[in-house]
């Protein structure tokens, strides 16, 4: 109730629902139906072998050059055209929507508990018949709930607003992508599209969960909110740094955004899908363990 009744929230909420519908419509009006695809093809492998020869390309880069290179000739080689028009494919290229739902995530989740201190109601919930750990294990469970609800907004959102685009298409299409060991191979589009945001919610509730240890730690929203903001900025941008130093595929950065692997573009060669979700669910149990022990023996002047 706390969550859904606060103007903030409800702002924040109609901004992601304008966001999604938004980034849609701008996808489409880049759409531009082929007219000779295997034109298109060869000319988007010259492109990229040109983009190899550039010395200050990073190795994450190079990456995805070199599979848009190997994904456009195997389509050549076998007369594979793009499936062009479809929602579900345009709903695939839509990555930015996961971290505008991890920034929404991150102010209420920040909010959480700071503002019981802020606004002097923590007291009010600590003389009440239930043990910290349930006050405690309960907003996190809120939080979590309204984080997994706000996907599933925005996610259908930009769905909705893709069909009134390119119309209803077919949940059958398949398209091209790479495998783990990078072999070519067709896979259904909507399956990929649910692997992809469904593993989304792993590192959105890494992040969700460090706002909630900074917020319940400090006892101040804007500190965690800025905080949490902070480390999702310098995560994006340590991605590539992981590709040159090993022992930073440990770190939550290196982890933090599972579409790499839809697309085969792992931070580190040895690194899986696997590995990253272990490593961000060890943080996750960190942090709420960390959060737990500080809010259990926390002194409140009631």
């Amino acid at each position: 109730m706390k969550i859904y009744s606060r103007r903030l929230t409800q702002i924040l909420l109609l901004l992601l629902v304008i966001f999604a519908a938004s980034a849609s419509v701008f996808m489409k009006m880049d759409y531009k139906p082929s007219r000779d695809w295997r034109t298109e093809t060869k000319q988007l492998i010259q492109t990229n072998e040109e983009r190899l020869k550039l010395a200050e390309l990073s190795p994450q880069l190079q990456a995805e050059a070199e599979n848009k290179i190997k994904i456009a000739k195997y389509r050549l080689e076998n007369n594979i055209p793009v499936p062009f028009g479809n929602p579900w494919l345009a709903l695939l290229k839509l990555t930015g929507l996961v971290e505008m739902v991890e920034i929404v995530a991150i102010i209420i989740a920040a909010d959480m508990v700071a503002r019981e201190y802020t606004d002097g109601t923590m007291k009010f919930l600590l003389i009440r018949p239930h043990s910290r750990t349930a006050i405690l294990s309960s907003k996190y469970m809120a939080v979590s709930l309204f984080v997994l609800m706000t996907l599933i907004l925005t996610v259908t959102c930009a769905y909705v607003t893709n069909i009134l685009c390119y119309g209803v298409g077919d949940i059958h299409t398949t398209d091209l992508f790479l495998n783990q060991e990078g072999q070519v191979i067709r896979l259904n589009v909507f399956t990929q599209v649910i692997k992809m945001y469904g593993l989304s919610i792993f590192p959105i509730m890494s992040y969700i969960t460090i706002a909630f240890a900074i917020s319940t730690i400090l006892r101040n929203s804007a500190l965690a909110v800025g905080s949490s903001l902070l480390i999702m900025i310098l995560g994006n941008s340590m991605i590539e740094a992981t590709a040159k130093i090993e022992w930073l595929k440990f770190l939550l950065f290196a982890n933090s955004d599972v579409s790499l692997y839809i697309f085969h573009l792992p931070a580190r060669p040895e690194m899986t899908l696997g590995f990253s979700i272990s490593v961000l669910l060890v943080y996750i149990f960190g942090f709420l363990f960390i959060n737990w022990i500080v809010f259990k023996k926390r002194d409140v002047s009631i």
